[in-house]
């Protein structure tokens, strides 16, 4: 299915497409396959590609058209996860029934980079330049995202599109900003105790139960922003019959603006201090950012006056009848990459349901609408 894609019948182009797309295991690391296909389906329709290298053998495909100094981009990853078990059907072949079509990453976001590619196919910019940039990694740790926002390609973007899944308001909801998130990995010491001597001023046990329970003054739910820090995962070492020597816990957080990941460490700190002085400072801590290849994920928001905001809710209403909701959503993707740049990134996507879980599937119809709604606004958006 290399073919030119002929836009007259967009929900059988759709099916198509997609049955394609999901047939192409592309569990990160090994997005290989669906990257060649999307570089062959785009050199058949006559466009030039660009492979952006992310590491040995892994690329982001990177598309363009039109002229101009300012471009809208259309975002996607290409990563699914792994497929969960419980599949009543083989996750690899897309299978509908009635609206809904069912296949791994149908919904997150195979569906959405379907809409993605027919839009862009269809659309002939004036005045400026319509791009596309296919990521890998997203389901992990975002390698493929950093690589984009920090390249060339990105000088000229004015706004971004991403079509994730809608988990809440459907074809109306727009992702307005996102939190970020780290993994912190405190370190507590003490000299132990023969268990003959002990005390609870000595048992680190109730120093660490004490600082989990202040943690909690860090929570903030205000809609659908929330803010914590929890423990998710703990060890403890001991010698022999003796009060603990070490533990480790790391500690996972969630942060919104305009607070940073720093600000989050800096808020957990004040606490360790606290529970310090509790117990005369005899346990020695160390708190530092658990290592890995990307920066941790910074949250943002983009303003309520923001233009490209505004002509995608005119977009919306044109195209649905309904008013947009501009949400704040309590969870990281590679959207936090671009607007903790301070880029504009909106997120709208299609309904379905089981992302990450078995027999997860996108309602067609939602990807019609969508379609509708990414045309409309890239025509007005100019």
């Amino acid at each position: 299915m290399y073919g030119r894609i002929l836009l007259k019948d967009m929900e059988t182009q759709v099916i198509a497409l997609l049955k394609k797309l999901v047939s192409i295991d592309s569990a990160y690391p090994n997005e290989g396959k669906i990257i060649a296909y999307l570089e062959k389906f785009f050199e058949k329709n006559g466009y030039k590609t660009k492979r952006q290298k992310v590491e040995a053998n892994r690329y982001n495909l990177l598309v363009e058209k039109g002229t101009g100094n300012k471009s809208i981009l259309l975002y996607s990853h290409v990563d699914t996860v792994t497929a969960a078990s419980g599949w009543t059907d083989n996750p690899l072949t897309l299978k509908i029934s009635g609206d809904r079509a069912s296949g791994l990453g149908a919904w997150d976001m195979k569906g959405g980079m379907v809409v993605n590619i027919l839009s862009f196919l269809r659309h002939n910019p004036k005045k400026n330049k319509l791009k596309l940039a296919f990521c890998v990694d997203e389901e992990n740790i975002s390698k493929g995202g950093h690589i984009l926002a920090n390249s060339d390609f990105m000088e000229d973007v004015e706004c971004i599109i991403s079509p994730e899944p809608a988990f809440f308001h459907g074809n109306q909801g727009i992702v307005t900003g996102r939190t970020g998130r780290a993994v912190f990995e405190l370190k507590i010491n003490a000299n132990p105790k023969h268990y003959a001597l002990y005390e609870k001023k000595y048992d680190m046990n109730f120093f660490v139960a004490d600082l989990v329970f202040r943690l909690g003054s860090i929570y903030k739910n205000s809609h659908d922003r929330k803010q914590f820090v929890f423990v998710r995962k703990i060890d403890s070492h001991s010698l022999g019959i003796s009060t603990p020597q070490q533990m480790t816990l790391e500690l996972d957080s969630s942060v919104i603006p305009p607070y940073t990941n720093q600000d989050i460490m800096e808020m957990i700190k004040k606490e360790i201090n606290w529970c310090g002085l509790k117990y005369n400072n005899y346990f020695k801590t160390s708190l530092q950012y658990v290592k890995r290849e990307t920066p941790f994920l910074e949250s943002y928001e983009v303003e309520k006056k923001n233009r490209y905001l505004k002509k995608l809710s005119e977009s919306i209403l044109k195209n649905t009848g309904k008013k947009a909701v501009a949400y704040f959503r309590s969870s990281v993707a590679d959207e936090n990459i671009f607007g903790s740049k301070g880029m504009t990134v909106l997120g709208i996507g299609p309904t379905g349901n089981n992302a990450h879980s078995a027999n997860e599937w996108v309602s067609l119809s939602s990807l019609k609408k969508l379609y509708n709604i990414l045309n409309n606004f890239l025509e007005i958006a100019r």
